[in-house]
């Protein structure tokens, strides 16, 4: 593959994540029109995971995703991590899809990593009891494999832990195994950063606990988590977005405890981190800000 064919799949690529927000349709019918630029290994794993995220967690059509995820199959030859990186997503998709079978065939730490997709994937189409059946399954295979096979498959499992988290702490009422479920996608997203991450998405998992902890109404950890987040950005010179939202966590959690002057101090840390964020990072900061801002 010459060079300016590998940067023009690069660029088309990025545009397609940068775009598959906001308009998914468009950046899905725009994939499967152009799934003829992937033309070498190294190029099918790339380009499945967005199609397999497009077509799963935003748009929920699995078999016209399983359709044109087997169709790259040609380009990943007898490269064994091209045809895996097929595989796990088909198997995800079709997991959602409610198959009976569908992971069969894959090695335990691919399984894992299906799950782990599978329960992205279910989360995003609102089937909160599917995700978090996936996700249990993901981790209980997760902690049989031998640590050497822990290492391939921590980031799917942070990835899916952070994902599943957040969307459950949206949910207006959760019944209580969502909030279990909430709390052990956490913790894991928490765990498996630290093996896949470095201490920007230690940091950031620790932010997330701290929020579903909330959610829960353990306040006590979650300050706890809260002071973590902090800390890790304390250690590391984090920039000023970062700093800002551990210190506004902190000062969030010190307020559900009933600590009045570790909110205010915690707030003004925040605040202060604030004054230094870019404006063009700022609006990432408006959920927090008026939290901060409601006495």
């Amino acid at each position: 593959m010459n060079t300016t064919a590998a940067s023009d799949f690069d660029a088309f690529l990025a545009s397609a994540w940068n775009e598959h927000g906001d308009v998914p349709e468009a950046v899905a019918q725009r994939l499967a029109a152009h799934r003829g630029r992937v033309t070498a290994p190294a190029q099918v794993g790339p380009f499945a995971a967005l199609l397999a995220h497009v077509y799963g967690e935003h748009l929920g059509r699995w078999a016209r995703g399983v359709e044109l995820l087997d169709a790259l199959r040609g380009a990943a030859g007898d490269d064994a991590a091209a045809r895996a990186a097929i595989d796990r997503r088909v198997a995800s998709l079709r997991h959602c899809a409610g198959e009976a079978g569908a992971l069969e065939g894959l090695t335990e730490p691919d399984r894992v990593s299906a799950l782990a997709l599978a329960a992205a994937a279910l989360a995003g189409r609102g089937d909160l009891a599917g995700a978090i059946g996936a996700f249990d399954e993901a981790l209980a295979c997760a902690q049989a494999l031998p640590t050497a096979d822990v290492a391939g498959i921590a980031r799917a499992l942070a990835v899916g832990g952070n994902n599943l988290a957040s969307v459950l702490e949206e949910k207006g009422h959760r019944s209580a195994d969502e909030t279990r479920g909430m709390l052990a996608a956490a913790r894991a997203g928490l765990s498996y950063w630290k093996l896949a991450g470095t201490w920007l998405e230690e940091e950031r998992a620790e932010y997330r606990l701290a929020r579903s902890l909330l959610k829960a109404g353990d306040v006590a950890q979650a300050v706890q988590a809260a002071q973590r987040c902090v800390a890790v950005c304390e250690a590391n010179d984090a920039p000023a977005l970062e700093r800002f939202f551990g210190h506004a966590v902190l000062a969030v959690a010190y307020r559900s405890a009933g600590d009045r002057s570790g909110f205010e101090a915690s707030r003004g840390l925040a605040m202060q981190a604030y004054d230094a964020v870019p404006n063009d990072e700022r609006p990432w900061c408006e959920g927090d800000l008026a939290e901060l801002n409601t006495r």
